[in-house]
């Protein structure tokens, strides 16, 4: 029983730690546009599989071909282009309305460069 109390806190405190160190949205931002080619794959590699949180503005859903799930793309820092993109259910997806605010938490699938400017896809996504 002692190990099993054991293993379900290291477990509970490695969610809270990996929570406290999420990678932060703006020093992806400020990686993409300062860090080499070379640097910035290498970065981009540790990315995959950490938590990020972030705001964005919806600029598009549409449903995908060959699937019951939605395509959301969302801007991070209203110019109108997608630095945000992840799947979700259709519930979802008719609540989200072109145009307004929406916090995002979810887990980094890729990350993309090009010209400087990144782009994310996430996966395990929480809207708030």
């Amino acid at each position: 029983m002692k190990r099993e109390i054991l293993c379900a806190s290291t477990f509970f405190t490695f969610l809270a730690v990996s929570s406290v160190f999420a990678v932060s949205y703006s020093s992806i931002k400020d990686n993409c546009r300062d860090l080499t080619t070379a640097q910035y794959k290498l970065y981009s590699n540790e990315l995959e599989g950490q938590s990020v949180q972030l705001e964005g503005e919806v600029i598009d859903v549409e449903k995908r071909f060959f699937s019951s799930s939605y395509h959301v793309t969302l801007d991070t820092n209203r110019d109108s282009f997608t630095d945000v993109v992840f799947s979700t259910d259709e519930s979802t997806a008719m609540e989200l309305k072109k145009g307004a605010l929406y916090n995002i938490t979810g887990e980094i699938k890729n990350v993309e460069r090009e010209f400087s400017a990144c782009s994310l896809s996430l996966v395990q996504v929480t809207i708030d």
